[in-house]
C-alpha cells in the first residue's frame, strides 16, 4: 500500500469537515496530494446511462465545494497540494467510482454519529463505499487524530497476509505502532493457557509471516470474532483498526456472517478497510 494520493470524500456535515480534516493531516505526514470531492444527488438516475448531468456536475459546484473546504482550512500555506473533483449520482457507487477513476491510494471518508441500532439496520454510506470500492477505505470518527496506534485484525486464510501487508505500510507511513490479533473459535475442554500458544485454524505459513513481519507482537484469541477484536482494540487503546473487506452483498441489515461489516460498524476508533 502507497499513500501518494488521498481522496477526501465530503458533505457538508460535521463528518464531511472531519474527513478533510483527516485526510490533510494525513499528506501532511505523507507528503501525499489530496483531492476533496462531493457526490451530488442526480435528479433524474437512468438505472443504463452514465447519471453525470452538466446542469447539476458543474464548475459551481466544484467552486462551492472549495470555499466550503477554504473556510474551514484558510491557509495551508502552500504545503499541501489540494484539488476539487464533484461527481453526480448514488454516493455510495459514485464515491468508490471516482477514486478509482482517479487511481487514489486512500479515501478517507467520516463516520456520521447515527446509534448502533440505525446503523445495523439501514447501513449508511460508508458502508455502501466500502462494499463497492476497489481502494482502501479509512473512515475517521469525530473528534479524530493521526494514527498511533494500529491494530490489524487477521482472518485464517492466505488473503490474511494482504491486510496484513496493507496494515504494515500503512503504520509505517503515518508512523504509528502496529500490533495484530486474530480469533480463533473456542474448543469444547480446552484449557485457557492454550488459547495462545496451539493455533488452530489459523495456517501455520499464515502464522509465522505475521509474526515474522510484525515482530512476534500478534495475539492468538478464542472466542465471538467480532467481540475479542474489539476487547483486544480496546486493551492496546488503539486508535485505527484495520480490517479485510468483501466486496459485494446486499445494503441495508448486516447480517451475522459478515464479520468485517459488524465490525466496521461497531469499532469506536477509526476503521482501515482493506478490499479483498
Amino acid at each position: 500500500m502507497r499513500i501518494e494520493h488521498i481522496v477526501a470524500a465530503t458533505d457538508e456535515s460535521e463528518a464531511g469537515r472531519q474527513a478533510v480534516r483527516a485526510a490533510l493531516a494525513l499528506a501532511a505526514r505523507t507528503s501525499a496530494r489530496v483531492t476533496v470531492m462531493r457526490a451530488i444527488p442526480a435528479a433524474h438516475v437512468v438505472p443504463a446511462g452514465p447519471l453525470h448531468t452538466p446542469s447539476e456536475c458543474d464548475a459551481s459546484s466544484v467552486e462551492r465545494l472549495r470555499r466550503w473546504v477554504e473556510a474551514d482550512h484558510p491557509a495551508s500555506g502552500g504545503r499541501l497540494t489540494i484539488s476539487y473533483g464533484v461527481a453526480c449520482g448514488l454516493a455510495g457507487v459514485e464515491i468508490g467510482r471516482y477514486a478509482e477513476r482517479q487511481r487514489a491510494d486512500l479515501v478517507v471518508l467520516g463516520r456520521k454519529q447515527r446509534s448502533l441500532k440505525a446503523r445495523l439496520i439501514v447501513g449508511d454510506t460508508a458502508d455502501a463505499v466500502a462494499r463497492r470500492s476497489l481502494v482502501p477505505c479509512l473512515f475517521v470518527p469525530a473528534p479524530g487524530a493521526l494514527p498511533r496506534r494500529v491494530l490489524v485484525a487477521v482472518g485464517g486464510s492466505q488473503r490474511g497476509l494482504a491486510v496484513v501487508t496493507a496494515a504494515i505500510d500503512f503504520a509505517r507511513l503515518t508512523g504509528a505502532e502496529l500490533t495484530a490479533v486474530t480469533v480463533e473459535p473456542e474448543h469444547p475442554h480446552e484449557p485457557a493457557h492454550l488459547t495462545g500458544t496451539v493455533p488452530a485454524a489459523l495456517g501455520v505459513r499464515l502464522e509465522e509471516a505475521v509474526r515474522t513481519a510484525l515482530g512476534g507482537a500478534f495475539d492468538v484469541r478464542r472466542g465471538d470474532t467480532v467481540e475479542q477484536v474489539l476487547a483486544a482494540a480496546d486493551e492496546r487503546a488503539a486508535d485505527t483498526l484495520v480490517i479485510g473487506c468483501h466486496r459485494g452483498g446486499p445494503p441495508g441489515i448486516i447480517d451475522a456472517g459478515s464479520t468485517a461489516r459488524r465490525l466496521a460498524h461497531t469499532a469506536p476508533c477509526a476503521v482501515l478497510t482493506v478490499p479483498l
